[in-house]
């Protein structure tokens, strides 16, 4: 069974000069290849820094007549037991560049040197692939899951490093990477633009793998961060998935003088209060204009083709990403031809087994126009306009829609007001995270987004605390106020009794509002003009005994009145305020210490 792979997306390598290498390890001969065979590969033999299996293994495969190499064997396998810092290599293309760090190794008779680490990790290894393979240096078979240059990859490994033949292979590779394509228009429709600003309007919305963090949010962390440790936590940990693709595309842009940037002085309001910061932007050029031109074709020269992996048409850290993509396949050559409307569009896929409602259809559409796709509307009717290429739709009888999907389809013809791009909420409250780290990131991007929803889709006042003793989410509206917890559970929650006893610490704090409590006095974020506090619980579904847990914390604490709610029932929720059906006052009468369950 061959590996999931997810290529069209990278986030790490930014340097086309080291991609250029990449590529270049394919072609014999070349000076990066013959480089390679000489001196890298002996020289982390000699220190110990491959084995000598490994070593023999690359040095066979690199110099075939035709190089054709195993993806794993490309990419490496990992830190394993050793742990990251004292990883060997144990891929070709972690050998190709340098680390970032110097150390000193000392070989098997005592001498030693001191140099820049001589190999990469895997996952920077993996995301040059991934990187050639989306601008097509690469062709990667989908089949046996070997790697070969390709024709385009072969005139930029030939050509003079800074040649005109080498920026002519770089611009045909990357404007033919859709993402790119969006960048640079985005920046000409609108210039100088922030990392959020693009990312907010790159990639499939609503979506894991796609997060953008709001600008406003940032804007408050950032210069609420009490001191220098806190502010860099901020600039590291906030951004989305979105934002870092943003950023990165920016980069490569501006190696091939199509964008520049500067620092940029944005200002935002969260909370009712005004905040201002600095955060570099982006900024089109006039080559960045004529590589828009060129990539679109025009009366001289021909549109370039796009290349759309299927593997590009989700994330793999979505749900039922497979199924995702088969959709998303499936529309593209639905709409490849004539002009479709969204009936004939839904009409065609009954051939590719699917039954699509309207809605999601259109949010495909969507989706497929934010990854850099011309696709032009005409009297709502759609046709794809760019000539996609590398797309190979598999069999759907190896796709199933998975739970979450069903409920984000379930979910999405009814939210006919409230942004799309909260259908993200759904599965970030069904987070199962494999690793802590991760665990961590959706936990943070689901406070975020739900503090989210409440302040800037719904009109409440409020925002996200997050972090160690401080409650996740806190909202309010004219004199009442409300102590959120975000709780992502796959299989549903029930409330524990470490949560209960967290939440009533929480409640019993902003009561005595003592600062011998909690020296971060959290508290004070809510307006002094609340009087009435509730306490609010958000999950996946709701399981178990919880109804007693809540009736435990109201009686521990005054007899305050909370609740809890699944994430479908949130969203629901949110249309019925966002169209005037609820009342805020409607709103808050729903908290009796059960569950909140919303109907559309």
């Amino acid at each position: 069974m061959l590996m999931k792979r997810t290529f069209g997306w990278v986030q790490n390598p930014g340097d086309i000069s080291k991609l250029k290498k990449v590529v270049s390890i394919f072609c014999k001969g070349s000076k990066t290849n013959e480089w390679l065979v000489d001196s890298r590969l002996p020289l982390l033999l000699n220190y110990k820094l491959i084995s000598k299996e490994d070593f023999d293994l690359f040095v066979k495969e690199l110099t075939k007549e035709r190089i054709e190499i195993d993806y794993s064997l490309l990419k490496g396998k990992g830190a394993g037991s050793a742990g990251r810092k004292d990883a060997i290599c144990t891929g070709i293309v972690q050998a190709v560049n340098d680390g970032q760090q110097n150390r000193t190794y000392t070989d098997g008779i005592g001498d030693s040197i001191t140099i820049k680490k001589p190999y990469t990790d895997d996952w920077t290894a993996e995301g040059f692939l991934r990187w050639g393979i989306s601008c097509g240096f690469i062709d990667y078979n989908t089949k046996n899951d070997k790697c070969k240059i390709s024709e385009l990859g072969i005139k930029l490994a030939s050509s003079i490093d800074t040649s005109i033949e080498e920026r002519d292979a770089f611009t045909h590779g990357l404007l033919s990477y859709p993402p790119v394509i969006r960048v640079i228009s985005l920046l000409k429709e609108n210039d100088n633009q922030t990392k959020f600003e693009l990312g907010d309007k790159l990639g499939f919305k609503g979506e894991l793998g796609f997060t953008s963090i709001p600008q406003d949010v940032y804007l408050c962390d950032y210069e609420e961060a009490e001191n220098p440790k806190e502010k860099s936590e901020v600039r590291r940990n906030e951004e989305g998935d979105a934002d870092k693709y943003a950023r990165g595309i920016a980069s490569w842009c501006m190696q091939m003088g199509w964008v520049t940037a500067m620092p940029k002085v944005v200002r935002g309001s969260y909370r009712g209060k005004e905040y201002s910061g600095t955060i570099q932007a982006y900024t089109i050029t006039r080559l960045g204009e004529k590589a828009i031109t060129l990539a679109k074709g025009n009366s001289s020269n021909r549109r370039l083709d796009r290349i759309v992996h299927f593997e590009m048409l989700s994330s793999n850290k979505a749900y039922g990403s497979d199924y995702l993509r088969y959709e998303r396949s499936a529309i593209i050559k639905s709409i490849s031809g004539n002009y479709k409307s969204l009936e004939q569009i839904q009409n065609n896929l009954i051939a590719y087994e699917l039954d699509i409602d309207i809605s999601t259809i259109k949010d495909h559409i969507d989706g497929l126009i934010s990854i850099g796709l011309d696709i032009d509307e005409k009297e709502g009717k759609y046709k794809l306009v760019d000539n996609v290429i590398k797309l190979e739709i598999p069999s759907k009888n190896a796709y199933v829609k998975e739970d979450v999907n069903i409920i984000v389809d379930r979910v999405r013809p009814k939210l006919k007001n409230v942004n799309h791009k909260y259908l993200e909420l759904i599965s970030l409250a069904y987070s199962d995270a494999s690793t802590k780290g991760k665990k961590n990131a959706d936990a943070r991007e689901f406070e975020i987004k739900t503090a989210d929803l409440f302040v800037n889709e719904l009109g409440f006042d409020g925002m996200r605390l997050g972090d160690a003793n401080r409650p996740d989410v806190i909202i309010s509206k004219d004199s009442k106020g409300t102590i959120i917890d975000n709780k992502s559970y796959k299989d549903g929650f029930n409330i524990n009794k470490h949560s209960a006893d967290e939440m009533s610490r929480y409640i019993n704090e902003n009561i005595m509002r003592d600062k011998t409590l909690n020296s971060n006095c959290w508290w004070l974020n809510f307006n002094s003009n609340i009087k009435e506090f509730t306490f609010l619980f958000i999950t996946s579904y709701l399981k178990g005994e919880y109804e007693k847990q809540l009736e435990y914390i109201s009686k521990a604490n005054n007899g305050i009145i909370g609740a809890a709610i699944g994430i479908e029932n949130l969203l629901y929720l949110s249309e019925s305020i966002k169209t005037n059906k609820m009342s805020y006052e409607d709103f808050y009468g729903k908290f009796n210490n059960r569950e909140i369950v919303e109907e559309l």
